[in-house]
């Protein structure tokens, strides 16, 4: 698994909105000064506003939906990248594997998963910026 340039930029986009503190920015606002692409930067937020972490203000721009200590980085990796599964067999529409009802691999990966997705939930926003 590896985390795609789509998270790091919500990383970016949610963090300079942390710092606005409850005012509003613009796409091109958040991309001129990150050094993102707006065009894709506006793709991201798409995905964070479906998962309302963010919402918009007509005529003003984004704003967070929660405080920034409300939002964690698991909250905001899942809403980028969809659920986190380290592997195939812990995805929960794969049945492919003959071996999955008393596989020790599969208890070793999900036990890893399990800590991964609790540290990824201890870490919030206000720790990334």
């Amino acid at each position: 698994m590896q985390i795609s340039r789509a998270t790091e930029y919500a990383l970016l986009g949610l963090g300079y909105l942390a710092k606005k503190n409850g005012v509003a920015a613009s796409a091109a606002e958040i991309g001129e000064n990150e050094k993102l692409s707006v065009y894709f930067l506006r793709n991201v937020f798409q995905k964070l506003r479906d998962a309302k972490l963010i919402t918009t203000k007509t005529g003003e721009g984004y704003l967070l939906a929660k405080k920034p200590n409300q939002i964690s980085l698991k909250d905001i990796v899942e809403a980028v990248e969809g659920p986190v599964n380290i592997h195939a067999c812990l995805q929960k529409k794969n049945t492919q594997c003959a071996r999955s009802g008393g596989c020790k691999i599969l208890k070793t990966w999900g036990g890893i998963q399990e800590k991964f997705l609790a540290e990824l939930q201890k870490v919030r926003l206000t720790d990334l910026i």
